[in-house]
């Protein structure tokens, strides 16, 4: 179990059916936009995903498909016309899927037939559908395609992501993704509430966390003082990365029953225990009409608190740590990543396009980035835009904790595990069942191994 991933193993459809959902929120909301419609995954391929072949001569047209979403947030449209300008002889065409398309699918159906019309899709959700996809031969990679390029300052994008983000958009020493903007799980405000409590900021580690909850409580029993919206991503997920070195273990699965998650598991039981959380999460609705005071979650909803309710209603912290001087394995974080499809007409141009678009050259992008999207991944973009810029000072606070942070690894397990967890979580925070969190986390083991048994 200690390799990224097998593309030999069968994915049951369970694991397919459960790969996708809690990443596709995430990855809607660290790009601020209306969430998509999860994709539903179905389908794997049996064979091996082919390896990329050689760059192929470059072709006039170049089609790219965009989640309507990414299409907004990344201004697609105003990049699409740019590149006309610059390159007029390589014509750009965007689509983007209809509601409810199961893009993975469809894009498969068109591979096999022999009609695909897409060159590149934006975005997925990495690392976690990085082996899916590949399992699935939707994707190639990119490393003949960067090395071939011949965009100006096309070495400097690499060279210029966050070295954990660069990591994240590999399997298996090869690169599938260029990167857009990164999300992580962080601690977040309603800056009403705390003065009202009179707690201090910023809140950072588990006691900081529950004994503001614990004043806030006391003044505004009618709100949950502290909640996350997606269990156990920005509850235990985090809690793991913020109180340990090694959130995997040897077999290359999160350690679930280690130290670290059953104290952090006690502690949230302790929390349902006082009132200062619901054993199941309120949800983010909840947060953004202002029912919840302090909520670990995707690290714009600080962001999207204030388009709601005015600058300076609410802040935007870090991933909350066991102890303050520690920050351990980090924060849990995950990208949107445009991808180049397999069998595509042009996948040189698109990864051309990808090389242009993120480019130090491109102020456009840089700063719509910045501005909309949220942390970027890339360190030139960080210089130019975000470095002295008061608005902006939670992105670079909360990419420097990513630069030293554990990466998730890219394999076929996250959907098992975070389903299986995710029960057995719910039953633990239950005080009805009287459930210790070590008995929680060995039954979710046990089923989450029973899968990985069934896919192999």
């Amino acid at each position: 179990m200690n390799e990224q991933f097998d593309p030999k193993r069968k994915l049951s459809r369970r694991t397919f059916l459960i790969a996708g959902g809690s990443a596709a929120f995430a990855v809607a909301l660290a790009a601020c936009a209306p969430p998509a419609a999860a994709p539903a995954n179905g389908g794997a391929a049996e064979s091996a995903a082919p390896e990329a072949a050689a760059p192929a001569a470059e072709a006039e047209e170049i089609s790219f498909l965009v989640r309507t979403d990414i299409r907004n947030a990344y201004a697609a449209d105003a990049a699409a016309e740019s590149w006309s300008q610059e390159f007029p002889d390589r014509k750009l065409i965007l689509d983007e899927p209809a509601a409810g398309t199961a893009v993975n699918t469809k894009v498969q159906a068109a591979q096999a037939a022999g009609d695909l019309i897409w060159d590149g899709y934006a975005v997925i959700a990495l690392p976690w559908d990085t082996a899916t996809w590949v399992k699935q031969g939707l994707i190639q990679s990119l490393d003949d395609y960067i090395a071939a390029s011949t965009i100006p300052n096309a070495d400097d994008v690499i060279a210029g992501i966050i070295p954990t983000v660069l990591e994240s958009t590999k399997a298996e020493g090869k690169q599938y993704a260029i990167p857009g903007n990164v999300g992580s799980v962080a601690l977040g405000w309603y800056n009403e509430f705390l003065d009202e409590a009179e707690v201090e900021r910023p809140l950072l580690t588990w006691d900081d966390v529950r004994v503001a909850s614990e004043k806030v409580h006391a003044q505004h029993p009618e709100i949950n003082a502290f909640d996350r919206p997606a269990t156990p991503l920005t509850d235990l997920v985090g809690m793991i990365w913020g109180a340990t070195d090694t959130p995997y273990t040897n077999d290359g699965l999160i350690d679930w029953s280690g130290e670290a998650s059953l104290a952090a598991i006690e502690w949230m039981q302790g929390m349902v225990a006082d009132g200062l959380m619901p054993a199941i999460s309120a949800g983010f609705g909840t947060w953004l009409q202002k029912g919840t005071a302090i909520m670990s979650s995707y690290d714009v909803h600080g962001t999207l608190a204030q388009q709601s309710h005015g600058d300076g209603a609410a802040d935007t912290g870090i991933n909350m740590r066991r102890v303050a001087d520690e920050a351990r394995a980090g924060a849990p974080f995950w990208l949107n990543g445009c991808v180049v499809l397999d069998k595509a007409n042009n996948p040189q141009g698109m990864t051309d396009f990808f090389l242009w678009w993120f480019g130090p050259q491109n102020k456009a992008m840089g700063k719509q980035i910045a501005d909309v999207a949220a942390k970027p991944a890339y360190q030139y973009t960080y210089d130019e835009f975000i470095k002295g810029v008061p608005k902006h000072a939670w992105q670079l606070e909360g990419i420097d904790l990513v630069r030293n942070s554990v990466p998730f690894q890219a394999n076929l397990t996250w959907g098992i595990e975070t389903a299986a967890v995710k029960t057995w979580l719910e039953k633990a925070l239950d005080p009805a069942n009287d459930l210790s969190a070590a008995d929680a986390m060995a039954s979710a083991q046990e089923e989450i191994q029973a899968e990985i048994d069934e896919m192999l």
